[in-house]
């Protein structure tokens, strides 16, 4: 059985011969660069650390580490690295070890502080010198009173969030070049690979409310702008849909996963009245979900952090296939209760070790028997694809990196 094979025999929720395994398939399965360059120092890898994502100093795995860990998942974005020497530059991280940046990412240090600037020269992230990571600076309806009736075009560009990582730093919008390079990248990638391929398209609705208005003044929106909420809801759907509808046209083929995200849940319940939430945010996500069902083969994931389990039900009748990151640590998110309820109809992706604790500080011995556990509850009757809770952060030991993933293999065959 290949990678791509048992990927989708677990989210067919069948048994493969073995559990599947993920690392950094997405934006949220991921490595820290810094750790990426101890596991390069200790494994002898020759890759260079590519640091895609700056937001989360997050870099791409690569195929050694792939192999070592036996990975069966990866993103396509992968595949739009392009050329080492033109299209990308030295960047030193916090801990004084080296990446590399991709070009069209502006980070410029000044004095103690990095600022990410968006493609307009906002500064848009900022990163203290003595942080790992950066944080979201400028909110471009942040001061108003409320969501503005019109909304400005350059809105959708002018947040940190919306700096792409690969392969949306193409313009698939306006340029019919760019956009022919991305379907015969992605279509020349797949014949190169029997690892199952997501596409990471993000689309959020709550999220990107709080990315232009701030969280809390989002929040107060839902509950006292409810007509203006719904309409920037519905423009965000039309332009969702654009992107989704081509790509889908183009290369559903070439991929086996479309990645959607929305943090709906804090660590002791969803941010609002989940029936709130089923009524906004819902409908959206049917429509765009509904349209891959409809149009390929895909399945259909979602990024969703926190405690969520008081809306999965509603999320699997929208057309849900796959939950991630599985936030075990979160309030009601205990995993024998989450396979027993939703284990019929989701494949969790994640949850296969506790990130906040026991990945972080635990002992090795900690971290292997709870992969074991993990794979004992989610893992039966396939519905499972190994992966630690959200990115290994920067202060991970390595010890516990390579502990987690040895175990989640040698421990993962049926």
């Amino acid at each position: 059985m290949n990678s791509r094979e048992r990927i989708l025999t677990a989210c067919n929720h069948k048994e493969a011969d073995r559990v599947p395994i993920d690392c950094g398939s997405m934006r949220s399965t991921g490595i820290s660069a810094i750790v990426y360059n101890k596991l390069k120092s200790e494994l002898g890898l020759k890759q260079p650390c590519l640091m895609y994502d700056f937001q989360q100093q997050l870099a791409y795995t690569g195929d050694e580490l792939r192999d070592f860990f036996h990975v069966d998942s990866m993103d396509v974005g992968e595949a739009f690295i392009g050329d080492l020497q033109k299209d990308w530059r030295e960047w030193i991280l916090p801990d004084g070890s080296l990446c590399l940046l991709p070009k069209y990412i502006d980070a410029r240090r000044e004095d103690n502080v990095t600022y990410l600037y968006d493609s307009s020269g906002f500064k848009v992230g900022k990163q203290p010198h003595s942080s790992l990571y950066c944080d979201q600076i400028f909110y471009p309806y942040g001061d108003l009173e409320a969501i503005p009736e019109l909304l400005d075009e350059s809105v959708y560009s002018h947040t940190m969030w919306s700096v792409p990582a690969f392969p949306f730093n193409l313009d698939l919008t306006n340029s019919e070049e760019d956009y022919r390079k991305f379907v015969s990248t992605i279509k020349g990638f797949r014949k190169k690979t029997d690892r199952a391929l997501m596409i990471s398209m993000g689309h959020s609705f709550f999220e990107f409310g709080g990315f232009i208005r701030q969280t809390e003044n989002f929040l107060c929106d839902i509950m006292i702008d409810r007509i203006n909420v719904e309409r920037l809801l519905n423009t965000l759907e039309e332009r969702y849909m654009i992107k989704l509808e081509r790509i889908m046209r183009d290369v559903s083929d070439d991929i086996d996963i479309v990645q959607f995200g929305d943090d709906l849940g804090t660590q002791n319940g969803p941010w609002m009245n989940p029936e709130l939430i089923r009524d906004l945010f819902v409908p959206h996500y049917k429509k765009l979900w509904d349209y891959v069902h409809r149009n390929s083969k895909c399945k259909v994931f979602m990024h969703n952090c926190g405690s969520i389990s008081s809306i999965l039900g509603y999320l699997i009748d929208a057309g849900l296939d796959i939950i991630n990151p599985v936030q075990t640590t979160a309030a009601n998110m205990d995993p024998v209760m989450l396979k027993r309820e939703f284990g019929r109809d989701l494949t969790f992706w994640g949850g296969g070790c506790e990130t906040q604790k026991v990945l972080t500080s635990g002992t090795a011995e900690q971290v292997c028997d709870q992969v074991r556990r993990r794979i004992e509850i989610l893992g039966k009757d396939g519905g499972f694809v190994f992966n630690q809770i959200h990115n290994i952060l920067a202060n991970v030991p390595v010890e516990n990196v390579l502990t987690m993933y040895k175990t989640a293999y040698d421990y993962g065959v049926y």
